[in-house]
């Protein structure tokens, strides 16, 4: 299963091409349940219990995703892609398909939340490396834009499937309906999947991951368990945790994360930018359904129509994004014009907290669609065009930890926002959150990417100067 004779060079293009649907198919398996699951956990909450756990549910399934995702490139360099990729498929796909056998209270799913995010995690990071081992600068942004559509169409699909299943039949088939799509994906990376040449000296920083999953894990506890007694506790923690990393990895020969990446100003404010946009969406998509249905009256089906609405245009856009970067060889603009449509969306739902009519929410939800696909891949892109080939691996996990930790914040502070008694200002107290977010980091990514167009600099000759010193 894991070991074969193939690889890169003996691929031809429409192998690869069709490595990266495999891929792409696996990647699924965590957003289409992680979709379908937001808006499934209303009815599951009555069904086995837990309503004071609503937020944590998610919290968990993040956090454990961002304890993993640092460990899972350094991991792949020392093992190698295919063997780490399989491994991460196997646990999404046999954890999801057996979820509702076992759940019979709010403490087991959210057990089964936390191992789906370890292959979610792992799957995300290493498909997201393979797409820079085995492309060019130029293909690499296409197909990061299809990674963006890939999500848009889990967006088309998942909210109907969703709602459809929760309304009609029963909750524990969102979990099931997965298997046929993890299984083709499976199939077609054990048939295609190439050995990728480990990483010479690669070594796993133990001691540099303890201490980075101990700062997580402070920071899950202030934002999800915060009192007067326990909050002076966790910030010391968490203080001391994150200097500890940063001398650690000082130190180390080979540090889980290279602190010289962060000279890279396009490097940082992608990473910045990345958790800022998958916060506030993370806030929409996980809570957006409770509001809706809570507040607004709409049925789960309903729910989901909205959120395929929002699908669709994504799914184009995204699409459409990869072949503009490529074309433009220039991120930048389509990452501030993205940015700027998603503040827009944020601030108009601000004025329908308490009702709306649905043709309004359908403009609002296609609109947002046409960023939300960019979002996700666009930062990804700017990063793998300007950083050397070398450094891939390691920055695409420091990216993947990035998306985690903004959709961990989001999910625990955000989650606030649920427990108040009114609902309608609570969503309201969550817009305004998100959009600060949203506008302050736009205002930073234009003052920090530099202005001229031809941002990028070919991989070749950065590691050429990166060689000569």
């Amino acid at each position: 299963m894991f070991k074969t004779n193939r690889t890169v060079e003996s691929m031809s293009y429409k192998q690869k091409v069709l490595l990266v649907a495999g891929i792409f198919l696996c990647m699924e398996l965590g957003m289409m349940v992680s979709i379908e699951f937001s808006i499934a956990l209303p009815s599951i909450i009555t069904d086995i219990g837990g309503a004071q756990f609503y937020a944590l549910v998610f919290t968990v399934n993040m956090a454990v995703s961002a304890i993993v995702t640092p460990f899972v490139g350094k991991l792949s360099d020392i093992y190698g892609r295919r063997q780490i990729l399989i491994i991460g498929i196997l646990i999404i796909l046999v954890s999801e398909v057996i979820t509702p056998m076992m759940v019979s209270n709010i403490y087991h799913l959210m057990i089964f939340r936390g191992i789906q995010g370890i292959g979610g995690a792992t799957t995300a990071v290493v498909a997201l490396i393979v797409i820079s081992d085995i492309f060019d600068i130029d293909n690499r942004a296409k197909f990061l834009g299809f990674y963006g559509s890939l999500n848009a169409l889990t967006a088309i699909i998942a909210p109907t499937v969703g709602g459809i299943f929760v309304q009609y039949f029963s909750w524990h088939w969102v979990f099931y309906s997965i298997a046929p799509v993890g299984i083709i994906g499976l199939i077609i990376v054990l048939k295609l999947m190439p050995n990728i040449p480990k990483a010479e000296h690669a070594k796993m920083d133990y001691l540099g991951a303890t201490i980075l999953s101990v700062a997580i894990l402070a920071l899950v506890g202030l934002t999800s368990f915060g009192s007067p007694t326990v909050t002076p506790v966790l910030l010391i923690v968490l203080g001391v945790s994150l200097i500890s990393f940063i001398l650690v990895q000082k130190k180390a020969a080979d540090p889980l994360i290279p602190l010289r990446l962060f000279k890279h100003r396009i490097f940082t404010i992608c990473i910045v930018a990345s958790m800022a946009s998958m916060f506030a969406a993370t806030g929409l998509i996980y809570f957006l359904p409770l509001f809706l249905q809570n507040i607004h009256g709409f049925s789960p089906t309903e729910t989901g129509v909205f959120m395929t609405e929002r699908g669709i245009t994504s799914f184009i856009f995204a699409a459409i994004s990869g072949f503009v970067v490529a074309k433009l060889k220039d991120f930048k603009m389509v990452a501030i014009v993205a940015m700027l449509i998603f503040a827009g969306v944020i601030f108009s739902l601000t004025f329908f907290t308490v009702s709306a009519p649905t043709i309004v929410l359908t403009v609002i939800f296609l609109v947002w669609g046409s960023t939300s696909g960019v979002l996700i891949s666009i930062f990804h892109t700017g990063i793998q065009m300007n950083l050397p080939t070398k450094d891939i691996s390691v920055a695409m996990s420091v990216m993947q930890l990035a998306v985690s930790m903004g959709a961990l914040l989001a999910t625990s502070l955000l989650g606030m926002f649920v427990q108040t008694e009114n609902l309608s200002q609570g969503f309201s107290y969550l817009l305004y959150t998100c959009l600060a977010v949203v506008v302050v980091t736009l205002i930073a990514f234009i003052l920090i990417v530099p202005k001229s167009k031809k941002v990028i600099v070919p991989v070749a000759e950065i590691e050429k100067n990166i060689s000569e010193g």
